[in-house]
């Protein structure tokens, strides 16, 4: 089969529909952060280098006066949305993203956390807190930083144990600096450790995917996330005109029949979980309803309907001006850049967040929230039944094993032509 992917479907709408808004005070939107249904999100945009894949909001090379600036800035932004938010606001979930967050010094990392807890409560061990790291960045002193900070699960980005795949795509740790790290994650002791591999890399080969599958499993992770390699406009590998291996959907059918043989339980088509874990439980709800604050630039906020962020950019010219911008700002109080989901949008963001997930989308649900039939308001999904790709059962919409397979085929189709537009596809 061809390469049948289109793009990752990890939130809708994508930022890069994203506009200009105007007249939106946060204040009158954070008001649905009462009670106990938030996320919170910090985005640390630092890294070693720029991975030859990475359309993500980050910037490589900083000086540490550029990362004090940054996190400076993130406490004033903390501060003011503290200010305004009800005070029955709870978070129940910690996430810190990028970027690699471990890049931070250890000094700036505590501060960070620091900020997490003066301003939305977060107490070791009291929430579950995430982190993500990268081989490089990953040391035994700021791993017990994590630890006593009650990080409860540590990504991290491995993507191959094959010198030649790293090199492929354009990242700089070797194999034997991921082993080191994933030991000193292993001494640490963490409830959940996830470690991220791709596949579809130029040159990859089903045998040297199944090396690193088997090189991973040698740590025991609880979760391993396996990904299709997807080449964007502005990334070094797009640059180079590099192109995705062809074996890329066998090595995925591969990799779930090969996980799900040595014990570990697929929940979407990136996430396996080792059977009898527990740890499909260390992850925030998928639900397309909570919220999320963002502390940070390049961090999504999701309120009710209203989703913002600081502009999106690859480019690291565009990406230092924006970082600068918001080292530079003064009122955090306004949401200037996003997007405000209509309710066929929210029906769309709902469907995505459930049907490429777990059991799908629960039939009864989705018409408890919206007055109407899933089938009626997307009928393709019918078309997706006749397909063998999803199928009714026990109350919920479900994707089979080869829908989950093209996940990332199935996902888009589920885009609304207006905001196709805006993301010009």
């Amino acid at each position: 089969m061809e390469y049948p992917y289109q793009q990752y479907m990890y939130s809708y709408p994508h930022k890069i529909a994203y506009r200009t808004l105007h007249g939106i005070n946060l204040k009158e939107y954070l008001g649905r952060l009462s009670g106990s249904s938030n996320s919170l999100y910090f985005h640390i945009p630092f890294c070693q280098y720029k991975c030859g894949y990475c359309n993500l909001f980050s910037l490589a090379g900083q000086s540490m006066q550029q990362m004090e600036r940054y996190v400076g800035a993130m406490g004033r932004h903390a501060r003011q949305i503290a200010k305004i938010m009800p005070t029955d606001a709870v978070f129940s979930d910690l996430t810190l993203g990028g970027g690699t967050p471990l890049a931070l010094p250890e000094r700036l990392l505590q501060n960070v956390f620091s900020i997490a807890r003066d301003y939305f409560g977060i107490e070791a061990g009291k929430q579950m807190a995430v982190v993500e790291t990268s081989p490089n960045q990953t040391t035994e002193a700021k791993l017990r930083i994590l630890k006593e900070e009650g990080v409860s699960r540590i990504s991290i980005g491995v993507q191959s144990f094959q010198e030649e795949e790293l090199l492929a795509l354009h990242r700089f740790h070797t194999a034997a600096a991921a082993k080191k790290a994933l030991g000193f994650i292993r001494d640490t002791g963490f409830r959940c450790v996830n470690v991220d591999l791709i596949y579809g890399i130029p040159g990859q080969t089903m045998e040297s995917f199944e090396d690193s599958l088997r090189q991973a499993l040698e740590f025991e992770p609880e979760e391993l996330f396996v990904y299709p390699l997807y080449i964007k406009p502005g990334t070094y590998l797009y640059h180079q005109g590099a192109e995705c291996s062809k074996d890329a959907f066998g090595m995925y059918q591969f990799a779930r029949g090969f996980l799900m043989e040595v014990g570990y339980r697929p929940f979407s088509m990136r996430r396996f979980v080792k059977r009898g874990q527990g740890s499909q439980e260390l992850l925030p709800s998928l639900c397309g309803f909570g919220n999320t604050i963002s502390i940070g630039c390049g961090g999504r906020s999701y309120v009710g309907n209203l989703h913002f962020c600081t502009p999106y950019a690859v480019d690291p010219k565009q990406c230092h001006s924006i970082l600068q911008n918001y080292m530079e700002q003064e009122d955090f109080c306004n949401a200037a850049h996003g997007f405000l989901l209509s309710p066929e949008e929210e029906k769309r963001r709902y469907a995505i967040k459930h049907v490429l997930f777990g059991k799908g989308i629960c039939l009864a649900d989705y018409r408890k929230n919206f007055g109407s039939e899933v089938e009626r308001d997307f009928p393709f999904l019918l078309e997706w039944v006749e397909n063998g790709h999803a199928v009714f059962g026990e109350g919920f919409l479900s994707l089979t094993e080869q829908g989950f397979a093209l996940s990332d085929y199935l996902g888009p189709q589920l885009i609304s032509d207006k905001v196709r537009r805006l993301m010009g596809l």
